[in-house]
């Protein structure tokens, strides 16, 4: 039966959608309001397996369908991702026991369906991207090449679903549904499989650029920053870098309603605090992988480099006075930038989805370039972000010898006022002084504290120098969202001496599960946004490491502390002046 979609029954269509899409009722209403018998037939057209199709390509297929209704005028600049979904029933015979190589025959219409293309294997859960969770960056997803022998790729397709499908298990998925107390509700696992955006270039694919967008953004990097207008979070080539902590790297951050305001005030600062590196998928090697971007700069196309590239005067004139003339380049993504249809479509898609979800939303897309002057925009992913009322908090005023520290401008959700049980504070120094490859200690016994928290239920602040979850040990501390999942605030801290630097990860998955778990993420810096810290004051209170979490190394004793300063420690967050505030009340004896 196909047709016009006026011409479908409401009970035809809410059964296709229960059936074949999902059982939240927010989200069918969504789809319901926009698909019609059309929509519902290319999808099942597209369909491998019984079952649902999950969490995330509901919201795939949703964020696609509202740009083509809502914002026709940009038709010439918006490209479909051609898309095949795997219902939950394949993941049910497979749990159960069924070898996945089963479904080989299944499995061989989606190759045929890609026709050599790359694509990419995606997790799409009952529970994913849903009102109530989003699972940032909880289960797998695998890019696959899809070069070579027929039977080749077929083997690489279905290890690809297997891994998706084991993602269920691990610990970071297992401590979600933990926290969101869903320990025992029984997870289903759909596959959302994209083409991956992009052209060969050579023996490599990928796009021009990829990156997330949020439609509120309330992480004032900048004063003037209007959090209602979005955000944006940018790189060049494959948009894993925009959603994870790279060392070393930087992607571009964009606010929608001053979309060239930078934070730094030079181009070398620009180029400083750039990308150089960029994942690419590369079809020899059938893998992904990761390219300096120099290796890059002279295979990418004019269309390319338009959008992606910058060049560094000021190091083209120093180098010039030692008579080495040439071109210096770096990724900031400034071409897309200033581009002020992308900006204004991006902005109003994002508020547009705003309004239909009825909160605030984030999404994935990829940018196309073709020809010198046309690009298009690919969207691969949309979901509901967790919005909390703020509170009113006036923080006191004349007490400043009672402020661990008073920041600004340093990533805000909402206001709020919250009672603090413990502070968990990291020596820089002797963390820098602690020996390279045991560093990654640190952050076990964080997550020991991590789980004292999480059984006692009581509210701790972390303190920790450079990033946090960083795979670079010399930048920071090395955790997963596992260890620090039950804290109530966490901050990075600047240290200079050591080189340590406190960079939020705006748009990541561990800041997105951070702030879907309304923790405050801040910045503590060596410049004006920070008015005070005295970390001195904490020595004032009781250190109860071995209560908590028994007996560690005297080494590592040095380096973490626990302060206990329940009924004494207050956090202030005051998101209209983007003000954070911890406030010791009073001071104890040390036991």
């Amino acid at each position: 039966m196909r047709g016009d979609g006026n011409a479908m029954e409401e009970e035809r269509k809410r059964e296709w959608c229960y059936r074949m899409m999902t059982s939240d009722p927010r989200l069918a209403r969504m789809i319901l309001t926009y698909f019609n018998e059309d929509d519902f037939q290319r999808i099942e057209d597209h369909k491998t397996g019984d079952g649902v199709i999950g969490g995330k390509s509901c919201g795939f297929l949703l964020v696609e369908k509202m740009m083509e209704k809502l914002l026709p005028e940009y038709r010439d600049r918006w490209e479909p991702c051609p898309s095949w979904f795997v219902g939950t029933g394949i993941f049910c015979q497979v749990r159960d026991g069924r070898p996945i190589r089963v479904f080989a025959e299944e499995f061989r219409k989606i190759l045929d369906y890609f026709d050599g293309a790359p694509f990419i294997v995606r997790s799409s859960s009952l529970m994913e991207d849903g009102y109530d969770n989003a699972f940032f960056g909880k289960y797998e997803s695998v890019f696959c090449a899809n070069q070579g022998a027929r039977e080749d790729c077929l083997e690489a397709l279905l290890l690809a679903a297997g891994r998706v499908y084991d993602s269920v298990k691990n610990q970071e998925a297992m401590e979600y549904r933990r926290k969101w107390h869903r320990p025992d509700q029984e997870e289903q696992m759909g596959l959302l499989i994209q083409r991956v955006a992009g052209e060969r270039i050579g023996d490599l694919y990928y796009p021009a650029i990829a990156g997330m967008g949020c439609s509120y953004n309330p992480y004032k990097w900048m004063e003037h920053i209007n959090p209602e207008a979005g955000m944006l979070r940018m790189v060049a080539g494959l948009g894993t870098r925009a959603v994870t902590r790279t060392p070393g790297d930087y992607p571009r951050l964009v606010g929608l309603d001053c979309a060239q305001g930078n934070l730094w005030g030079s181009v070398g600062e620009k180029h400083k605090y750039s990308q150089r590196q960029v994942d690419v998928v590369d079809l020899a090697k059938k893998e992904v992988c990761t390219k300096r971007l120099s290796e890059l700069i002279d295979g990418m196309p004019k269309s390319y480099r338009r959008l992606i590239l910058e060049r560094d005067t000021d190091a083209e004139e120093m180098l010039s006075r030692r008579g080495d003339y040439r071109k210096i380049y770096f990724a900031d993504c400034q071409g897309m930038v200033e581009d002020r249809i992308f900006i204004q479509m991006m902005k109003r898609l994002l508020k547009s989805l705003e309004e239909n979800y009825h909160q605030p939303v984030d999404i994935e897309f990829a940018v196309n370039a073709v020809g010198d002057k046309d690009w298009s925009v690919t969207l691969v992913q949309c979901r509901p972000l967790r919005s909390g009322i703020s509170d009113q908090v006036k923080i006191p005023k004349d007490v400043d010898e009672e402020f661990l520290f008073d920041v600004r401008r340093t990533s805000m959700r909402r206001s709020k006022e919250q009672k603090l049980d413990y502070i968990v504070w990291v020596d820089p120094q002797a963390y820098y002084e602690y020996p390279y490859k045991k560093k990654p200690d640190v952050g076990h016994v964080i997550g020991k504290i991590n789980h004292y928290l999480e059984e006692s239920e009581e509210k701790a602040l972390l303190l920790v120098p450079g990033r946090i979850g960083t795979s670079s040990p010399e930048l920071g501390v090395p955790v997963s969202y596992a260890d620090i999942s039950s804290f109530g605030a966490i901050c990075e801290v600047a240290y200079g001496k050591a080189g340590y630097r406190a960079e939020l990860s705006y748009g990541s998955h561990m800041f997105q599960n951070l702030v879907e778990a309304d923790v405050y993420y801040g910045a503590i810096n060596e410049n004006s946004k920070t008015r005070i810290y005295r970390p001195e004051i904490l020595k004032a209170y009781p250190e109860v490491m071995t209560e908590l979490v028994g007996e560690i190394t005297q080494e590592l004793l040095h380096i973490i502390k626990i302060f206990r300063v329940k009924e004494a420690a207050i956090l202030y967050l005051d998101a209209a002046d983007g003000r954070a505030v911890c406030r010791l009340i009073k001071t104890e004896t040390k036991e």
